[in-house]
């Protein structure tokens, strides 16, 4: 890879990051400071982090700044130093300039991709290998189509989207009216799905167009690996969910969502702004208050725990209800 001035990674982080120590060089990679090298810029965030750079002529370090006072007087001469009060944040404008996947993504429709005549991308946008756009689709203004992305017919997606390889946006939703004979007749899905701006989707992700009108996933809404929004759900926005997650047709979701991995909701419910459902959580009816939430049934967040650390004494409970029910001499009674 190429080396990066200092000067470019200043300019890239603007005002997340602070000069401290000033030293005109330039730096190949990101590392963590167990693995730096000499050409390598890294992120200092505890103060044990100064012992695994030391020695190794690092040329720029990035230092959370309310470390940086107390580890002043130990940082190398010579090298470029910046603070930042927040590491993660200044990431986010850092890492871009070393990201080796930047090159596969650059404007455009790749020559392996299928898109419709009829469907509309953005010459800003990019379409990978493989994927496919169906008719009257919306693509827009930099988005990223990973190859063997699946985008349906009439849908949309806004600016700014993330859409990782193996996702499907506008699969048919599942729906079958059953007869007494148990035979399946397929309901036809006639709608679509609306991405909107700033959305992400990783890979194999699946999101069911509408029966009628339109699934939808409103701005800023992020989703990892392996999640399945069905038909007619929408989701507000701001959404940041964890692999896994599977909710059900004709949910109405809240701005705020957070999960972790694993929940699954059921359809035709509601869920407010606001609500935080911890990991393997099942919601089974409508979330009438915003709030943090876990556990199968659902439960306020605290209470799950409980539930969750009395379930290895369950066994000995009953042994113990079994010797009290057999000292009362009502063991063959219903308990």
């Amino acid at each position: 890879m190429n080396s990066i001035p200092v000067e470019r990674i200043s300019d890239a982080a603007g005002s997340v990051l602070t000069s401290r120590q000033a030293f005109s060089t330039a730096v190949s990679a990101v590392l963590p400071p167990e693995s730096a090298n000499a050409e390598s810029l890294v992120f200092i965030s505890k103060k044990e982090h100064l012992d695994s750079i030391r020695g190794k002529n690092i040329r720029a370090l990035i230092v959370l700044e309310k470390l940086f006072s107390e580890i002043k007087e130990s940082l190398p001469a010579g090298i470029q130093i910046w603070t930042a009060s927040n590491v993660q944040l200044a990431m986010t404008r850092v890492l871009p300039l070393f990201d080796k996947n930047a090159p596969f993504y650059r404007e455009g429709i790749h020559p392996a991709a299928v898109v419709h005549p009829t469907a509309v991308v953005h010459p800003k946008a990019h379409i990978g290998a493989f994927a496919y756009v169906g008719a009257h689709a919306q693509i827009g203004e930099d988005t990223v189509i990973w190859p063997h992305v699946y985008v349906g017919p009439f849908c949309e997606i806004g600016k700014r989207c993330y859409i990782a390889s193996h996702t499907t946006i506008g699969s048919d939703g599942f729906g079958f009216v059953s007869d007494n004979k148990f035979n399946h007749t397929k309901i036809p899905q006639t709608g679509k799905v609306v991405i909107e701006d700033d959305c992400e989707l990783g890979a194999h992700c699946a999101v069911d167009r509408a029966t009628l009108t339109e699934t939808r996933i409103k701005r800023g809404s992020k989703f990892d690996n392996f999640c399945h929004i069905a038909h007619n759900v929408e989701i507000g926005e701001n959404a940041l969910v964890a692999a896994g997650f599977i909710v059900a047709g004709s949910t109405r979701i809240g701005k705020n969502l957070m999960t972790s991995g694993g929940v699954h909701a059921l359809g035709h419910l509601t869920i407010p702004d606001n609500v935080i459902l911890s990991a393997r959580a099942g919601v089974t009816q409508s979330i009438e208050a915003s709030g943090m939430y876990g556990g199968y049934p659902l439960e306020p967040h605290k209470e799950s725990i409980k539930t969750l650390m009395s379930v290895p004494h369950i066994k000995k409970l009953r042994k113990q209800v079994n010797k009290i029910l057999n000292h009362l001499n009502l063991k063959d009674e219903e308990a």
